[in-house]
C-alpha cells in the first residue's frame, strides 16, 4: 500500500500492551482507534499510542474506517467481534484461544471466508525466535525423520496476579498453555490423529487443572506435551518452553535459557540463542514480546502479498479441536480421535 495500514485495537488489557508496543515500532501501520469496556483502559492506550478511544465495538466499526482490527479481548467475546469485522468488510487478527467451543470458532471462520477477508489467530509460540531455530534444524534434515517429541512448560511463577481469570476458570492450564504446545507439535511434527490426557489440580485455591500431560499420536511419531504451574526449581525459567525432538539420525534440544543443541552424524553443535532486542521489551518476557512483533510482521506480510497466514482461522480450528479433545479425553478417561469435532 502507498499508505500505512490503518487498524483498531479492541481490548486494551494485560497482554494487549505487548500488541500496542509491537505495532508502535512498525512504520507500515497506523492506530486509528482503541476500544475497551473499561473507558480508562481505552483512553490510556489512545493517549499513549494514538487513535480515538471507544467503549463500544459496534460504535467503533460504525464511525471509523480502517483496514484491519486486532482483537485482544477474552474468548467469549471473540465471535461477536469477528462477526462485526466481517459485516463491515474488515480483515481481522484475533487472540487465542479462538473460542471455547467449536461451533463459535467455525462460525467465525465461515463469516470471514464468506466475506473473503484475511483472518489470522494470534498464536505466538511458533513465532518465538527459538522455535523458528528448532524448525530450521528440522527442515534441514540433519536429524533425519523425527519420531519422538517432548514440549514442556513447567514453572511455579505466580500467573494469577496478572491473569486473575485463571483462578476461577474450570478449564485452565490446557486452555492457557497447552494450546500453544499443541500448535508447536503440529509445527514441528505434523498433524496428530489421537491423544490421551491426564491432568490434576494441585493448588487448592483454583478451580481448574494446573498440571497436565497429553500424549499425542502422529503417523510414525509420538509427542508428549507437559504443562505445570506448580513446578518449583532453584532457577526460574518462566516463561520458557523446552523442546526435544528425536529423529532417525539425531536429536535437537532447546533447553533452559535458550540453549540449543543439535546432535547429528556431523557431531554436536551447541548454540546460546540470543533473543532479538526491542526497546520496550524486558526479561523474562522478551522472548514472548519478540514473538508478538514476529506475529504482527507476518500478518502485514500476508495482507501485502495475499498469502494465507500460518495460523489462519481455518488452520487454528485444528488447534482448538486438539484443545477441546484434550478435555474430552480428561472427562471420559479415553483417548480422543483427533478431528472428531470438525
Amino acid at each position: 500500500m502507498s499508505r500505512p495500514y490503518r487498524f483498531a485495537l479492541i481490548g486494551c488489557g494485560f497482554f494487549a500492551q505487548n500488541h500496542l508496543q509491537a505495532w508502535a515500532e512498525m512504520p507500515d501501520v497506523e492506530l486509528v482507534a482503541t476500544c475497551d469496556i473499561n473507558p480508562d483502559s481505552a483512553a490510556a492506550a489512545a493517549e499513549t499510542f494514538g487513535g480515538t478511544p471507544y467503549t463500544d465495538a459496534a460504535e467503533l466499526f460504525a464511525k471509523e474506517e480502517f483496514d484491519f482490527v486486532d482483537i485482544a479481548t477474552t474468548p467469549p467475546t471473540h465471535r461477536m467481534m469477528v462477526e462485526l469485522a466481517a459485516q463491515h468488510k474488515v480483515a481481522a487478527i484475533c487472540q487465542k484461544p479462538l473460542a471455547w467451543d467449536i461451533d463459535d470458532a467455525q462460525a467465525m471462520v465461515r463469516a470471514m471466508a464468506d466475506a473473503d477477508l484475511p483472518f489470522m489467530v494470534h498464536e505466538n509460540f511458533r513465532f518465538q525466535y527459538p522455535m523458528r531455530k528448532v524448525k530450521e534444524v528440522l527442515d534441514s534434515g540433519v536429524i533425519g525423520r523425527p519420531f519422538f517429541g517432548r514440549i514442556s512448560f513447567r514453572t511455579a511463577h505466580d500467573v494469577y496476579s496478572a491473569q486473575p481469570w485463571c483462578m476461577d476458570a474450570e478449564r485452565m492450564i490446557i486452555a492457557d498453555v497447552s494450546v500453544h504446545q499443541f500448535d508447536l507439535t503440529r509445527f514441528f511434527l505434523g498433524e496428530p490423529d489421537r491423544l490421551f490426557t491426564e491432568a490434576i489440580r494441585v493448588n487448592p485455591k483454583i478451580k481448574g487443572e494446573d498440571v497436565a500431560t497429553i500424549v499425542l499420536g502422529l503417523p510414525g511419531a509420538t509427542c508428549i506435551v507437559d504443562t505445570s504451574y506448580e513446578s518449583s526449581s532453584d532457577h526460574s525459567t518462566y516463561p520458557q518452553t523446552f523442546v526435544t525432538i528425536e529423529g532417525t539420525d539425531g536429536t535437537v534440544t532447546l533447553g533452559p535459557d535458550y540453549h540449543l543443541q543439535v546432535v547429528s552424524p556431523a557431531g554436536v553443535h551447541e548454540e546460546q540463542l540470543v533473543i532479538p532486542e526491542h526497546s520496550w521489551a524486558s526479561e523474562p518476557w522478551n522472548c514472548i514480546q519478540d514473538s508478538v512483533v514476529n506475529v504482527q510482521h507476518h500478518w502485514i506480510h500476508c495482507l501485502e502479498t495475499g498469502q494465507t497466514p500460518e495460523t489462519s482461522g481455518a488452520d487454528t480450528l485444528r488447534v482448538l479441536d486438539l484443545t477441546l479433545g484434550a478435555y474430552q479425553s480428561l472427562d471420559t478417561g479415553e483417548p480422543y480421535r483427533v478431528g472428531s469435532m470438525l
